[in-house]
């Protein structure tokens, strides 16, 4: 009787990895990239725009001292890339362009770190909103973009904030004397520390001080803001509900939100305004209130964009029914009355939102003129793929949570996302177009 043969993996005939073999290779960096990479429509689109407000941060010139200041086009164009890649972290960037193609071929043998590249972010945000310009003006002289109908829409996305920092004022007024003394008990213990070490926990004592005390500037503001709107709609707080209010010693800034989800987190309302046949993004904005009463000032940004382009005004803003509110309707109305505003009422039972009330402005009487009429619900249609297509694109790159503090630096981050999107959605224009013309 034959005996079956056991096999073993030195029986099969494999192709084994060998990692120690030593290997000449001539290439360049374009050699790692196809001809039609992505990375290279992005740079070449960065090289097109007016990129200077970026260098009126910069401090070293020819024949000055200082070394030489890494390029802000080479770390834009890395962040829009990364963006649409998925990624909004630094020190993930950092890691790729030392291991991946795309991003070493971008950065062009520049060394890049992290803290480079965090530093950019948070440049002020009035430059972003000037590179969203120019971004947009590299579209409009391509004939890519003429809209003259919005839609706006507000999403909130996670603060760098958790609840475990979320306290009262007496909390509050208790860990600032904890820190106090903590600063005192290091400047008797100065000569026990290395000088470095020193200077760097004296550095982040001070700093849990100062976002300790605007934690407590903050919660003034907002009991003043609850009585505020207590006169106004003749429900006044009492001193128990007043009491309640907190602030994030991590993010003072940052207020406690209704997620889409029902959960509620320390987050940031973005508002972003997007034109309806492109739907590219004209307009962002950071609060920390609710949507009604943002539209205002929205509308100002976008015309105020309009106007660099040399584009015509807004003949249509539309948005949903949290920015429906009188207010914005008469504001709206008297900034621009060339402009028609529409968001569908709240339903009420028992109250029809078509009916002149005696109250009524003109501003608002036309706005109820307006209502369930076939233009208008043409229009409105299409405000769902526009606006809410905007705040699914941030979100789906990455942008759930964000990774820096404070309103400034949250704009800003805001900004960069918003001008990869519009970076994003010219390519897709231009292959549109290509498209047609075939």
């Amino acid at each position: 009787m034959n005996k079956e043969t056991i096999l073993t993996a030195s029986n099969y005939k494999l192709k084994t990895p060998c990692r120690n073999q030593i290997e000449m290779q001539f290439k360049s960096l374009d050699d790692l990239l196809a001809s039609d990479h992505k990375a290279r429509d992005i740079w070449e689109f960065v090289q097109s725009m007016d990129c200077s407000p970026c260098f009126e941060v910069l401090k070293t010139f020819y024949g000055g001292d200082g070394r030489p200041a890494t390029s802000p086009q080479v770390l834009l164009a890395l962040w829009i890339y990364s963006i649409l890649d998925g990624n909004i972290s630094a020190r993930k960037l950092a890691e790729l362009c030392k291991n991946h193609n795309a991003y070493k071929w971008i950065a062009g043998g520049i060394p890049i770190n992290r803290t480079t590249l965090s530093e950019f972010r948070s440049l002020n945000p009035l430059l972003f909103e000037d590179l969203l310009t120019n971004c947009l003006a590299v579209m409009l002289k391509a004939g890519l973009i003429n809209d003259t109908d919005f839609a706006q829409d507000g999403t909130r996305i996670k603060a760098n904030a958790g609840f475990n920092s979320y306290h009262r004022e007496e909390k509050l007024e208790k860990i600032r004397e904890e820190v106090k003394r903590y600063i005192k008990q290091l400047k008797l213990e100065e000569d026990i520390y290395d000088k470095q070490e020193h200077a760097k926990k004296e550095r982040i004592a001070k700093d849990r001080l100062r976002r300790v005390e605007e934690a407590l500037k903050i919660l003034e503001k907002e009991r003043s803001l609850k009585e505020e709107n207590g006169t106004r709609y003749r429900e006044p707080p009492s001193e128990e509900d007043l009491k309640e209010v907190r602030a994030s010693t991590t993010d003072p800034i940052a207020r406690k939100m209704k997620m889409g989800d029902g959960g509620f987190r320390l987050a940031y309302n973005v508002q972003l305004a997007t034109g309806i046949d492109s739907r590219v993004v004209y307009g962002a904005d950071v609060t920390t209130t609710l949507d009604p009463g943002t539209s205002p000032k929205m509308m100002v940004l976008v015309h105020n964009r309009l106007r660099k382009l040399k584009m015509d005004n807004a003949k249509n803003w539309i948005g949903d029914s949290a920015y429906s509110g009188k207010g914005d309707v008469e504001v709206a109305a008297e900034q621009y009355p060339n402009c028609r505003y529409y968001a569908p009422p709240k339903a009420r039972k028992g109250i029809d939102p078509k009916k002149h009330l005696k109250t009524d402005s003109e501003a608002v009487k036309k706005w109820r003129d307006l209502i369930d009429t076939i233009e208008v619900n043409e229009l409105y249609k299409r405000r769902c793929s526009t606006a809410e297509f905007s705040n699914a694109q941030m979100k789906n790159r990455g942008l759930g949570e964000l990774f820096v503090r404070g309103l400034e630096k949250v704009k800003s981050n805001i900004l960069l996302n918003v001008i990869a999107q519009s970076m994003s959605r010219y390519f897709d224009l231009c292959e549109k177009q290509m498209i047609l013309v075939n």
